[in-house]
């Protein structure tokens, strides 16, 4: 079924597009491809896809102009030489002609009614962007945890953390140049520091449902702790007036302590470690200390322990939802892996 509509889609001149979405990519072939497939079968919603191939040297930018000549809803943007993520996704903000903007990162995944969900929600509010739920998977495609999302006036929670996934959000294409596009200075947080913008000037349409599939592999790990440090200060010096007139106060230790995960997870023990412990001297988590033990002697056996637990708290429901979409997008990659010819969800050989 999902063939035939996305073939006819394709098939069918579209005059008025609703969303354009945009996915930056660097030499990350295989799982782009896996993202484009997600978002060409999106239900309902006129789309047009711009991939900006931010300076690969794997092939990427050839095979998805090969791509783009069978099928008109493809655009690519090529950089010769990297520019990075915040650069990558202003470029394809210039090149969109939808309503609406909408972003995926490119080992992300859609559910094929995303859109139309989104789009159903912000009709019915006032709302200028929105935001989806997500379930968390790794390199297999298993879940492994997941995120739940609200709407409203979400400016003060977002001064404190940045609790926004990328991949959910859809806003109003108009939007976004009165707030000046992604700050190209900032290395990290960008995203963080464009949803503070939108929540000055609107309130959030939430979907709370499964609609995203959040990748956490070693290759998708952001493991610049510096940058990620700096994009955090940058936020906090950048809107502490505002934040002090909303009495937030930014989570510095749940920030640090992501990272933790994080550096844990790609097998930074010593890294990890450092942090466990100075959360628990500087900000006095002194269960953190164990952990940083832990990291020291047993560090793979404590990334699976928190994964079982994040595992365990996915609801049954969530869990339900997001196995009916992600299964077959799992079990074509499964087969592709064993060598099987792999087959576009237009029910093409893939290029």
């Amino acid at each position: 079924m999902c063939a035939q509509q996305c073939a006819g889609r394709r098939a069918r001149s579209v005059v008025v597009i609703d969303v354009s979405v945009i996915v930056p990519t660097h030499n990350r072939r295989q799982l782009v491809s896996r993202a484009i497939d997600s978002i060409l079968c999106q239900h309902g919603v006129s789309i047009e896809l711009v991939v900006v191939d931010d300076g690969s040297t794997d092939g990427t930018g050839p095979w998805l102009d090969h791509l783009a000549g069978k099928d008109s809803r493809i655009k690519v943007v090529h950089h010769a030489q990297p520019r990075f993520i915040s650069c990558a996704r202003n470029a394809g903000i210039a090149h969109a002609s939808g309503r609406w903007l909408a972003f995926c990162d490119d080992d992300d995944l859609w559910a094929p009614d995303k859109l139309a969900a989104q789009l159903g929600s912000l009709r019915a509010s006032s709302a200028r962007w929105g935001c989806a739920g997500i379930v968390v998977v790794d390199e297999r495609l298993e879940i492994v945890g997941h995120h739940h999302v609200r709407g409203g006036d979400v400016l003060a929670g977002l001064l404190e953390a940045n609790e926004i996934p990328t991949s959910s959000v859809i806003v109003e294409a108009g939007l976004l140049p009165e707030i000046g596009g992604f700050d190209p200075a900032l290395r990290g947080s960008e995203d963080w520091d464009v949803w503070i913008k939108l929540a000055q000037h609107s309130q959030l349409a939430a979907v709370n449902r499964p609609l995203v599939a959040y990748r956490v592999s070693m290759q998708a790990l952001s493991m610049n702790v510096d940058h990620m440090r700096a994009g955090r200060l940058a936020i906090a010096r950048r809107y502490a007036a505002l934040s002090a007139a909303c009495g937030a106060q930014q989570k510095e230790a749940e920030h640090e302590r992501y990272l933790a995960k994080q550096l844990l997870r790609a097998g930074s023990r010593r890294q990890a470690a450092s942090i466990f412990t100075a959360l628990a001297f500087k900000h006095g988590r002194w269960r953190e200390l164990p952990r940083a033990a832990a990291a020291l002697v047993a560090p793979r056996l404590t990334d699976q322990l928190g994964q079982t637990r994040a595992t365990a708290a996915v609801p049954a429901t969530w869990r339900g939802e997001a196995e009916d979409w992600l299964r077959p997008i799992r079990d074509a990659s499964r087969a592709e892996a064993r060598g099987f010819p792999a087959w576009t969800e237009a029910g093409e050989l893939r290029a």
